[in-house]
């Protein structure tokens, strides 16, 4: 791989970490007002019901920052592999 293939890579990974973590404080911040909405209107909403738009909408943006922070991990892992190789 040329050079700037790599810091390329090394950019698109940071990128994708950083992504992960802004993600993530969404999805802290919708979980905790899936709780909250959760807790005010326990008899509509909650595991014994089915979940409304809000926790589904903190269950997806959790899973969007684990994905995105895996990708650029493994976008910055394997860039150490292939200099390695070099």
């Amino acid at each position: 791989m040329q050079s700037q293939d790599i810091h390329e890579q090394q950019v698109l990974g940071a990128a994708l970490i950083i992504l992960g973590l802004s993600l993530g404080g969404a999805a802290a911040a919708a979980g905790l007002l899936a709780a909250e909405h959760m807790a005010r209107t326990a008899a509509m909403c909650g595991p014994t019901l089915g979940h409304c738009v809000r926790c589904i909408a903190a269950g997806t943006l959790l899973l969007a920052a684990i994905g995105a922070s895996g990708a650029g991990a493994w976008l910055l892992q394997s860039r150490r592999v292939l200099q390695r190789a070099e």
